[in-house]
């Protein structure tokens, strides 16, 4: 479920949003802003990248876009 095609490709997105220098929150923010990924694309890439649960990832992904 998490690992569909989708969410490799978001979890590409951050990381080389990641290595241009921004943080993982204002990329993950970039993303949803301006390239109007959705949040449930996102939530599952940033569980993956900090290997942490649904509920946490969920709520990092929340705060980071809403800001």
């Amino acid at each position: 479920m998490y690992g569909g095609k989708k969410i490799q490709i978001t979890i590409s997105a951050l990381k080389d949003a990641q290595q241009a220098g921004i943080t993982l929150a204002e990329a993950t923010r970039l993303l949803h802003r301006k390239r109007n990924i959705p949040f449930d694309d996102l939530w599952p890439a940033i569980m993956q990248i900090h290997q942490i649960s649904e509920n946490e990832a969920m709520r990092l992904t929340k705060d980071w876009c809403v800001l």
